[in-house]
């Protein structure tokens, strides 16, 4: 997460070291700043309790001159596989093409006000939005072009495609957000649905006798309260394989976000584990913030 010049073991008088203490400073514009862009992000956090960012860099300050007299500085990325106590080695890497332009950034706020924002409260509140023109993704050198992306700290959207879209188009553009950002969310709240795993606690990743054909997988999968397969050591979907925990939650979630209740009870009749953990997810959404 934090990148930083290494420090010679000779410094000046003039070193600074900056204040980490409160982890929330870097996300609000600086005291001194009162841009309209600040402006905006300070009502945007007293709205809503949740940091609104235009820019990936957090923070970059000097820490003072060396012996030959060349600045070194303290400077921290967003990084979006950071987790507190764990190590943020990953062969996934994101980086951002900015937002420049004044209008695009107020559209782009008025986009997740609008689309976002009114689905989500309490827990189900992202730490940080990140809002940016492109997302650039690289996962073991495989380079790909995202609508959202989630992290422990924020939740970055890509603007770039909202002035082409219409209403109806952006309907389907939160939703493809929202199937992102929803499978993040239950995540970070995965001790609140202890619930809903205990339907299926014993199959957790085990196995059973995988049929010939997916769809006969699919239906003997339903039957025992899943709507998703297991995922091998490759990371694999495959027959004969119940999920995992982590697999499951996400799974049920972005069903119900996507679907009715009545659409779901039409869909899944023949299988009542399956619409038994579906009524438990959407009443669990609901009670950590998420608002149909």
């Amino acid at each position: 997460m934090m990148v930083a010049s290494i420090l010679a073991l000779s410094c000046s008088e003039d070193d600074v070291t900056p204040d980490l203490k409160d982890v929330t400073t870097p996300f609000l514009p600086a005291a001194d700043d009162q841009s309209e862009e600040a402006q905006m992000r300070r009502q945007f956090y007293n709205e809503y309790g949740s940091f609104l960012l235009f820019n990936d860099t957090l923070q970059h300050q000097a820490l003072g001159k060396d012996v030959n007299g060349d600045v070194h500085y303290f400077t921290e990325l967003m990084d979006l596989n950071y987790t507190v106590g764990m190590s943020t080695t990953s062969n996934e890497k994101y980086q951002y093409t900015l937002m420049t332009d004044w209008e695009q950034k107020q559209n782009a706020v008025k986009y997740i006000k609008d689309y976002l924002l009114t689905h989500l409260k309490g827990k189900m509140m992202p730490w940080s939005w990140l809002l940016v023109d492109q997302i650039h993704r690289n996962y073991n050198g495989i380079q790909t072009s995202p609508y959202a992306a989630t992290g422990q700290r924020a939740v970055v959207v890509a603007c770039n495609m909202l002035p082409k879209l219409s209403d109806a188009q952006k309907e389907q553009y939160t939703a493809q957000i929202m199937n992102t950002l929803i499978s993040k969310l239950v995540s970070d709240n995965a001790e609140a649905f202890e619930e809903f795993y205990r339907v299926c606690q014993s199959q957790y990743d085990s196995n059973f006798t995988a049929p010939k054909t997916d769809a006969e997988n699919m239906a003997l999968l339903n039957e025992a309260g899943f709507i998703c397969r297991g995922k091998n050591y490759m990371n694999d979907e495959v027959n004969g394989l119940y999920p995992s925990q982590d697999l499951d939650i996400k799974a049920f979630a972005r069903l119900v976000v996507a679907n009715s209740v009545e659409k779901l009870q039409q869909r899944y009749a023949d299988y009542p584990l399956v619409l038994t953990k579906c009524e438990i997810m959407r009443r669990t959404l609901k009670s950590l913030g998420y608002v149909e």
